[in-house]
């Protein structure tokens, strides 16, 4: 199991929250992977939306940020055509799981199945003491 450095995983550390990218037990972080290969006016927009949340705890506007699944409480950062999902964790964390380009009106249920999956991962491995590392 590979751990990342805290600099590599942590997007933000805001006053209200601390925004995190996911990582993978390989140490694969595919939110940020993503994000990479994106163009400068998306990274900038995230950037904001991220930082937003981060001091203020809440973003109102849907066409930035919004609840997508309520059952499983799937939340999506909306810079551009972009969508970035994540979910609120406890400890004051939002963790960001996966990235895609919007092609449609609808959300991308294989890409929000992929976040529902790695939030389910991300869960259990911190339950299990194996996510972050040991203090």
């Amino acid at each position: 199991m590979t751990i990342p450095k805290k600099e590599e995983y942590i997007f933000y550390q805001g006053r209200k929250f601390q925004v995190e990218f996911y990582f993978t037990e390989t140490g694969k972080i595919p939110a940020k992977e993503y994000l990479e290969e994106t163009s400068l006016d998306v990274k900038v927009k995230l950037a904001a939306l991220v930082k937003y949340i981060g001091e203020n705890g809440k973003i109102f506007d849907i066409t930035k940020f919004r609840l997508v699944d309520p059952r499983e409480k799937i939340f999506e950062f909306k810079p551009l055509q972009h969508r970035f999902f994540n979910f609120f964790h406890e400890g004051g964390r939002i963790i960001i799981t996966n990235g895609y380009m919007k092609k449609s009106r609808k959300v991308s249920r294989r890409d929000l199945e992929k976040a529902k999956e790695l939030k389910r991962n991300y869960i259990c491995r911190v339950k299990g003491g194996s996510y972050y590392e040991k203090s």
